[in-house]
């Protein structure tokens, strides 16, 4: 056979004649065998233009080249698989049809479905999943309206595993915010970067998975499927085999979502419209006796490569032609066909019944046959071909040379799926007659074999005249057909000239009433038409029409108005510029556009004049005052920023980015969160959600310091911006550092605390020492001295503690403290004092100062400097051992006093003792050693040290 099934139309370059018709099937075996998708059924025009592409790419000129190539290049099948896969697809296509799909058909979808039930959705050819996920948008928000919501399921399924990885993922490109609406867009996606991903909530709905309608058993229990421009890609054939499978997967009452360019007008027993205008159609509960006829192809198959086909033995020529010779020998004549009738092959004994006719050669039977042949046999293929079922005439008279003979006539369509469709006829010779002799003209009219021979030739033109107005019939249903389609193009006609009327009515009325300034010129540059409005610009009055636009004087400075219109005729890029009115310093924007026909030819060009001299004026003020603002806000050290609703920013400062690191697409929407520390970023968004009740946002929080690669504190306010109605546009913030002012606050705790301490510690030291005094006292006013004396050195530390809060005490300093205080200078020659520079403990000054005080005193009033010839010695050092920490021993030697001092001093020294003995070792763990003779006093104090002041 010359064609293969689904490829029965005329063949483009590269496909001449039939053998070249099974090269082309052969690709689409190889596409078979390596894809395991078949072709077979694909519209031939479209598969015949993506193989000539390929072709075209691999620079090959014929079928047989490109066949090589597919079976030699293990990518080539893979690369015409993909090339087959048309993937025109975008949000809410045809946004019509799905308007009227929300408001007609989702709702009816839902009707007697509560929790607990499913509502399933089959979305064939889904591609990248734009249709799926719009589908899926309209479910989820009509369920949004219900109580009682059944689960929905959408099933998309596509046989490209590319789109498919793209629609599960969910993540498209920014110029989706043309196809959904910023409702939707808000609600369904998630913006990150330049893309826009599908919501979680909604990927969950859509479940795609790999799928040949061809080869894969469908889905069942249906509620809907959109199969929108698949049924196009596929040749009549295949379509009827489809569109059964669709009744059978749709539940009772469910429906069909077509594209706008299919139809299933030939299974009106199985769909009725619901609206014919949106392909939207509803399953028909038949008892028809038509079925689905389901693929066979194992599904453990999908996905793997098919076994390569068993190679067989060829035999050899010579054979095949014996064989052949023998057939005709004893087989009856016969003639294949193709479907146009033409002769592909005659047996031997079929040359008895051809008679070709004169002028140009042709293989048509038709015009081969014999002539008494001819009408049985055109009435006989064109039953075969409208009903595709054998046809039988018996009983043909055929007449040659004075013989006559019948002939029974078989014509029988190929019903094979896999040979291309054609036609086999069998001519059979039932009898043979011997030549007859015509009669004399004298012999009886009334002859017997005469009248039977009449009857004969009545019987035979009586099945003539029925067979010819069968065809009259045939032809006549043809032809109303015809007519009606004739009709209905006339009403369309009438109706799209009653519209074209209109749009010239509503054309004339815009350029009579539109206040922008345009000017039609054709190819010539010669004006076509105008609006009023381009007579402020180009004096044109109505006798200009045709007149090039050379010809008129502009009042604008536009010198390049030819220049750019040529160019935007011969390149079709639009063009921009703006252009003054010198008189009136007016500003207008041109904009020159090709002027394109209906049937999308370039006629010309238009210009249109926009006055921009309003607009250019508020530019200037708008940018004078941004860079005012920009000054102002770059300039503060508040960190800037602007956000919508729930904290998704719009814009931040450069001291944002300069402070965090960000740039500034991180830091837009959420993004900022980032340099939040991890802690305050739950409390600094519950704020935000509070900040709508609140008036603003008012919250202290920590931002990531770049340059210190650390966190501090900053204090976060917001305000509202608002229009004119009130409502809410945006919110402005700022981000001020409080982290030096939280430090101060600290050190303030800090200090107060400390104070608090040290004057707990003093009044109990003063408690003490009043106590102690009054203790060795035996009256009033020896109390009044004593006390206030220690008081003073007491006070005398406070101070000292006070001047050196920033530096150590050191023990030199607090010894020529006690001694000056006294009138003891500590280098007269009579008072000795050295020893290292000794830093002392906080906590051990106080009371070393009173014990010092205390031996000072005494000294003076009862020891060695109470008597001229008394010496006083303080040395003190650094002592340490090997397994003892570092010790301040201080050495306190006092000689030559009388013995009658000695005694004053032994009955007035108990306060000043028990510092010694018994405060310093038990507060401080101080070593002590308390030693007084007739003449000699030596005290020996040790003191543990800090590691930083030995």
């Amino acid at each position: 056979m010359q064609r293969h099934h689904g490829f029965g139309h005329p063949l483009p370059m590269g496909v001449r004649n039939g053998s070249e018709s099974d090269k082309l099937s052969q690709v689409a075996a190889i596409l078979r065998n390596t894809t395991g998708h078949d072709f077979h059924g694909y519209k031939r025009a479209t598969f015949l233009r993506r193989v000539q592409r390929r072709m075209q790419v691999a620079q090959v000129e014929t079928l047989e080249q490109y066949l090589e190539i597919l079976r030699n290049r293990f990518d080539e099948p893979l690369q015409l698989f993909n090339d087959l896969l048309i993937g025109v697809t975008k949000f809410f296509r045809d946004r019509r049809e799905f308007e009227f799909l929300e408001e007609q058909v989702i709702p009816r979808l839902f009707q007697g479905k509560h929790t607990g039930d499913s509502l399933r959705i089959w979305v064939l050819g889904c591609s990248t999943g734009e249709e799926a996920y719009s589908l899926a948008m309209l479910l989820r928000e009509h369920a949004e309206t219900l109580d009682t919501a059944p689960r929905i399921q959408i099933f998309a399924s596509d046989i490209d595993g590319r789109a498919l990885a793209t629609a599960r993922v969910g993540r498209y490109a920014s110029s989706i915010v043309g196809e959904v609406a910023p409702e939707r867009l808000r609600r369904w996606f998630v913006k990150e970067g330049d893309t826009y991903v599908v919501s979680k909530e909604l990927r969950e709905l859509c479940v795609f998975s790999q799928h040949s309608i061809v080869k894969d058993p469908p889905f069942s229990r249906l509620d809907m499927v959109s199969c929108r421009n698949l049924l196009i890609y596929l040749d009549a054939e295949l379509q009827n085999r489809v569109i059964p499978i669709f009744h059978f997967a749709i539940r009772p009452g469910g429906y069909l979502f077509l594209g706008n360019a299919e139809n299933v007008s030939r299974h009106a027993q199985l769909f009725t419209p619901v609206e014919r205008s949106f392909r939207v159609f509803q399953r028909i509960d038949t008892d028809s006796n038509v079925h689905a006829t389901f693929p066979t192809m194992q599904l453990a198959g999908a996905g793997r490569a098919p076994a390569p086909p068993i190679q067989q033995r060829s035999p050899s020529n010579a054979l095949v032609r014996a064989g052949e010779r023998i057939a005709d020998r004893y087989a009856p004549a016969y003639a294949v066909l193709d479907e146009q009738f033409e002769v592909l092959h005659f047996s031997s004994q079929a040359g008895r019944f051809i008679r070709p006719g004169g002028g140009t050669p042709s293989l048509n039977l038709l015009n081969l046959i014999h002539r008494d042949l001819r009408l049985d046999l055109r009435s006989a293929l064109s039953r075969a071909e409208r009903d595709r079922s054998p046809v039988h005439v018996k009983g043909i008279q055929v007449h040659e040379d004075a013989a006559t003979w019948a002939v029974n006539l078989f014509v029988e369509p190929t019903a094979d799926s896999d040979v291309p469709r054609g036609y086999v006829v069998l001519f059979q010779e039932v009898e043979a007659r011997e030549p007859v002799e015509l009669p004399a003209p004298d012999d009886s009219v009334h002859d017997d074999g005469h009248v039977q021979v009449l009857e004969n030739e009545l019987r035979i033109t009586r099945e003539r005249l029925q067979s010819m107005i069968e065809e009259l019939e045939s032809t006549n249903e043809e032809l109303k057909s015809s007519n009606e389609e004739v009709t209905t193009v006339n009403g369309e006609l009438a109706h799209r000239v009653q519209e074209l009327a209109h749009a010239n009515s509503d054309l004339k009325n815009l350029l009579e009433s539109t206040q922008i300034a345009t000017v039609f010129l054709d190819n010539e540059l010669r004006v076509t038409n105008f609006t009023p409005a381009v007579t402020d610009i180009l004096p044109l009055v109505e006798s200009d029409i045709q007149r090039p636009i050379s010809h008129i004087k502009l009042h604008v400075d536009y010198d390049q108005l030819q220049d750019d219109a040529r160019r935007v005729i011969r390149t079709l890029a639009v063009l921009d510029r703006e252009i003054e009115n010198p008189t009136t310093h007016a500003r207008y924007m041109v904009r020159v556009l090709p002027y394109r026909t209906v049937d999308n030819f370039i006629g010309g060009a238009v210009l249109t004049f926009m006055d921009v001299t309003p607009l250019t004026r508020a530019e200037r003020a708008l940018r004078s005052s941004e860079q005012r603002l920009r000054t102002l806000m770059e300039g503060i050290p508040q960190l800037v920023w602007r956000s919508l609703d729930g904290g998704r920013w719009t814009w931040s400062s450069p001291q944002w980015s300069s402070y965090t690191g960000q740039d500034d697409a991180e830091s837009l929407e959420l993004g900022w969160l980032q340099a939040v520390h991890p802690d305050d970023r739950e409390p600094t968004m519950n704020a935000w959600l509070g900040s709508a009740s609140s008036g603003g946002l008012d919250i202290e929080h920590r931002l990531f310091n770049a340059a210190e690669q650390g966190y501090r504190w900053f204090h976060t306010r917001s305000a509202p911006v608002r229009d004119e109605r009130g409502q809410v546009l945006e919110w402005l913030g700022t981000c001020t550092e409080s982290d030096n002012l939280r430090r101060l606050q600290e050190e303030q705790r800090v200090l107060v605390a400390e104070l608090q301490h040290r004057t707990r510690n003093l009044i109990t030291v003063v408690q003490s020492v009043a106590k102690q005094t009054v203790q060795t006292t035996q009256s009033m006013p020896e109390f009044a001295v004593k006390f206030d004396d220690r008081l003073a050195a007491l006070s005398r530390v406070q101070g000292l503690l006070s001047q050196s809060d920033n530096m150590p005490t050191t023990i030199g300093a607090l010894l020529r403290m006690e001694l000056e205080a006294l009138g003891a200078e500590p280098d007269q020659k009579r008072i000795v004092a050295e020893g290292p520079n000794v830093a002392l403990r906080k906590s051990t000054v106080q009371t070393l100062a009173l014990a010092l005080h205390e031996l000072a005193t005494n000294a003076l009033k009862h020891g060695a400097l109470a008597v001229d010839t008394g010496t006083l010695s303080i040395r003190w050092e650094v002592v340490s051992g090997s397994d003892t920490p570092a010790r301040l021993k201080l050495l306190w030697i006092e000689e030559g006093a009388s013995t009658q001092l000695r005694d004053d001093r032994d009955e007035v020294s108990g306060f000043g003792r028990r510092l010694i003995e018994k405060a310093l070792p038990y507060s401080h763990g101080a070593q002590t050693r308390y030693e007084l003779s007739d003449t000699r006093l030596e005290c020996e104090i040790q003191l543990p040290l800090n590691p930083v002041n030995g």
